[in-house]
Parts: C-alpha cells; structure tokens; sequence
C-alpha cells in the first residue's frame, strides 16, 4: 500500500463490482413469481356480516326516563329497527349470563334490526330515581323484583314476546333458547 491509498482504490474497485452484481443477482432472484389465484374475498353480504348487539343504556340523566325512553324508542323505530328493553341487576347471575351473551357476534340477518335498552337496578337506585325505573318496566310486566325482564316489543311499544315466553316456544320448535335464535324467530315469525 502507498502513501495515496492504491490499495485501496485497487480494492474499492472489485467490492464496487460485488456489490452491483449482488443486486443484479437478487433482482433477477426476486422476480415476481407468477401469479397464484387469489384467495375468494370474504362474504361483503352485510345480512351475513357478524355485528355485534346494538345496546343503548339508559342511565339518569336530566331527563324523565318515560319521556327519554319514548324519544329513543321513535329514532330507533326511523332507523327501522325493532326495540327490546332488558331489565337487569348486577347481582341477578342471570343477567351476568345475559350480558355475556349481548358481548357477542352474531350475523346481521338476525340481530342487526334490534336496538336493546339495557336498565340496570343499581344505576336507577343510586340515583334515587327507582319510581321511574319500576313506571316504565311496569309497561311490561307487572311483578316487579325479577331479573332478568327481557322483552322484545312491537312497533306501537307494547310487549311482543317476553324472553321466559320465547325460551319456550324455540325449545318447542327445536331451536336452541339464544338470543340471536329468539330475535331471528320473532322476525320470522312477525312478532
């Protein structure tokens, strides 16, 4: 090597050449393969889609629950969907069953047309507003105190099916007693 580095400009030159042809190499290796068939896209069908529950809590607000139930019931009603309202409480094991369930995915086909009002005891009570919490679930039903009181309602609000009622009747017609089974049913069935 001398002073002004012809090794190293000696050098420079092949490690020049094998790093161009190291490119070539991997550009002639990295050809597109040919074209495989593409994997058939997955169901774009929004009635096969899986969508979860639409749930809306009604929790105390400034507004009347009778009053704020009514209005919401209206815009689902506009959106064209159906209504149930689910009554529950945090320590009725049923309900935590329930809401369980309402955490899963189902095809639209047969829950994507049902809003869900959920009531829960406890928000109605901490609030002492439980008059207007026992006012509206007695629409309904009239024994109070049991949970969960799950109904699906028809379009004028008053109670199509309630969901001790359409336990039975699925298991009568051999379907297994879930929710998504009983609002599939129900529009099936024109309750």
């Amino acid at each position: 090597m001398d002073r002004e580095g012809s090794t190293s400009r000696t050098l420079g030159a092949p490690l020049t050449w094998v790093f161009a042809l190291s490119f070539v190499a991997m550009g002639t290796a990295c050809d597109p393969a040919p074209e495989a068939e593409a994997p058939p896209p997955e169901s774009t069908n929004p009635a096969t889609a899986e969508v979860g529950y639409d749930l809306r809590s009604l929790r105390p607000r400034d507004e009347r629950l009778g009053e704020a139930f009514d209005r919401m019931r209206e815009e689902a009603l506009a959106e064209g969907k159906r209504v149930a309202v689910l009554f529950s409480a945090d320590w009725c094991h049923r309900c935590q069953r329930l809401d369980a369930e309402l955490g899963n995915m189902h095809p639209a086909s047969k829950i994507g047309d049902v809003r869900i009002f959920v009531l829960k005891e406890e928000d109605w009570e901490q609030a002492t507003r439980m008059d207007e919490f026992k006012k509206l679930r007695l629409r309904w039903d009239p024994v109070m105190g049991t949970y969960p009181m799950f109904v699906l309602l028809d379009e004028q609000g008053k109670r199509a099916e309630e969901m001790k009622e359409a336990i039975e009747r699925l298991e009568g017609e051999g379907l297994e007693p879930t929710v998504d089974n009983w609002f599939a049913s129900s529009l099936a069935s024109n309750l």
